[in-house]
């Protein structure tokens, strides 16, 4: 693992044959690919390099909240199915701990408090209704008040969880996820695959270099595909910017903490391995598949002015060295796209909603109850047969 770079895989020039075909090799690909081959006769294809697409952009705050308030889900799930949920990110974070420990810690990964937070009066009973709910739950937490703010910076109201989340480079993860799979031999880079067929015994992949891949099931992983997404009324396609700050000095003060306000848009904030701040959001509808320049250097300028007005004592030392956007996939319930398609043979990992990896944690299990056809009580919720 002392290599920075995925290793180089070859692109397939033979026709296979395997259990399950995984579509993409992203971070989610990675993960179905780990677990799965475990058990099945697994390949995996990307028509790029493994790791090379929106992997490498993510920021990967992992926590087990969403993006929304337990009271304003309420309007999809039950509240001891939201708490479900919940617990689910927490499992999922001890999941990707467990993995760590066996395999060594070679993505720097950490685990972090988190803290949700608020400057707005509106917000303060928001934040209030989602710290009973957590207690009511037994989930860790701790109202924070403008009184009780151990932070450097201000807010009228805040949720801190000190066992909330974790950190890592998403792109050393899924390095590590490929290179300690069970089966080394059907990796395949620069593999695209342009049609699926049926016959009689199973499917069958055709790929850009006419190869065909027999398999009995395909799974979809290719994270924000536009094409595989366009007719999903479940999923609308966003962008989110980030900027990455120099070094900076003293930045212990904020305790390694995942940050995230509720503004509209919200940004979201966490300190990498070199004391640099890596802070995003200001996200904005993708239309027609494009990312305008002028737009995202607008995005990039008001989070920096953010950020500054966010910490004013850092205010001359925070210089912005990296900027970058990418998109993302959002949906109503914060839930990812996972499991059973129209076709029974056809199943999809796509990990849009809140929480990416998280949801790819778990993703990884419910296929795996699929193909054991074993019930899982969240599956209805991931499912990309669902009501919008």
């Amino acid at each position: 693992m002392s290599r920075k770079k995925i290793a180089s895989f070859p692109y397939l020039n033979k026709d296979i044959s395997c259990n399950i075909l995984i579509i993409g090799g992203g971070i989610v690909g990675a993960i179905a690919n780990y677990y799965l081959s475990q058990k099945y006769d697994v390949a995996l294809v990307d028509k790029s390099r493994f790791g090379f697409g929106r992997t490498s952009l993510a920021t990967v705050l992992l926590e087990y909240q969403l993006d929304d308030f337990a009271e304003e889900l309420t309007k999809y799930f039950r509240e001891d199915e939201i708490s479900q949920i919940y617990r689910m990110g927490l499992e999922s974070i001890e999941k990707i701990s467990k993995f760590i420990e066996e395999k060594g810690n070679f993505c720097h990964f950490a685990k972090r408090p988190s803290l949700l937070y608020t400057n707005k009066a509106l917000g303060i009973k928001n934040i209030e209704k989602e710290w009973q709910f957590r207690n009511k739950h037994n989930f860790s937490a701790q109202l924070l008040t403008e009184n009780n703010n151990p932070f450097p910076f201000e807010f009228k109201a805040g949720l801190y969880c000190e066992d909330g989340g974790a950190e890592f480079n998403p792109y050393l993860f899924a390095k590590q996820m490929i290179e300690s799979a069970s089966d080394q031999n059907k990796l395949f880079e620069h593999t695209e695959i342009c049609s699926i067929s049926e016959n009689e015994n199973g499917l069958i992949a055709k790929t850009n270099y006419g190869q065909n891949i027999f398999c009995k099931k395909v799974t979809f992983a290719t994270g924000y595909n536009f094409e595989l997404l366009a007719n999903a009324e479940l999923c609308t396609t966003n962008i989110s910017y980030s900027i990455v700050t120099r070094p900076i000095k003293n930045l212990h003060i904020l305790n390694n903490t995942l940050l995230q306000d509720d503004e509209e848009p919200y940004h979201y904030m966490r300190l990498l391995p070199d004391n640099r701040i890596i802070f995003g959001g200001e996200d904005s509808p993708l239309k027609n598949g494009q990312i305008k320049t002028k737009k995202a250097e607008k995005k990039y300028a008001a989070l920096e002015k953010a950020l500054c007005e966010m910490l004013p004592d850092f205010k001359n030392e925070i210089k912005v060295e990296y900027r970058f956007c990418g998109a993302f996939g959002e949906t109503d319930n914060n839930l990812g796209l996972i499991g059973k398609t129209d076709n029974p043979n056809i199943l999809m990992m796509i990990s849009c909603g809140a929480n990416g990896v998280i949801n790819a944690m778990f993703g990884a299990e419910l296929i795996e109850n699929i193909l054991e056809n074993r019930e899982n009580p969240l599956e209805g919720h991931f499912s990309p047969l669902r009501k919008n």
